[in-house]
């Protein structure tokens, strides 16, 4: 997912090198256990992404924008469930 975010921003980054930081930070930030890796994988996260070429402002936004698409977005049709759910009294 990460990799789509990179390339639908721009940054030409090959999908390799975004992957191979994305592993690398993933095993960074369980070296500070979070929840979800909220704080610790986003951090890590960026400066990986600058370490393989990408600027600083465009890798913030690659983090924001994979974070919104693996766990702000999913929560949408979550909450849609629950509400009809409570409308129908069936919680």
């Amino acid at each position: 997912m990460i990799v789509a975010v990179v390339h639908a921003i721009g940054l030409g980054l090959p999908a390799s090198r975004v992957a191979m930081a994305h592993l690398v930070a993933s095993g960074a930030a369980a070296l500070l256990p979070t929840p979800g890796g909220l704080g610790s994988l986003d951090a890590a996260l960026v400066l990986a992404l600058t370490a393989v070429g990408a600027p600083g402002p465009a890798a913030v936004s690659a983090v924001l924008g994979y974070r919104l698409l693996t766990g702000w977005l999913p929560m949408a049709p979550g909450l849609l469930a629950l509400a009809l759910l409570a409308r129908r009294s069936a919680l």
